[in-house]
């Protein structure tokens, strides 16, 4: 899933279950969890290119990051 649908996706279902007061607060915290597994593109290293593939979607997609 790219970004903006992973993003889209956890803003909008907070927003569902939430009263009117708080559907701003609970889009934006859904936004950035949604967007929480991918933190992962940071990972860079100038010597070794390889590295962003060997680190990519692991440790930021599992439940102890959470």
């Amino acid at each position: 899933m790219d970004p903006f649908t992973q993003g889209a996706l956890g803003a909008a279902l907070p927003q569902a279950t939430r009263r009117a007061a708080h559907v701003g607060i609970a889009g934006a915290l859904g936004f950035a969890s949604g967007m929480a597994a991918d933190l992962d593109i940071f990972i860079r290293s100038s010597s070794d290119p390889l590295l962003f593939l060997e680190y990519h979607r692991q440790f930021t997609h599992s439940l102890i990051f959470i």
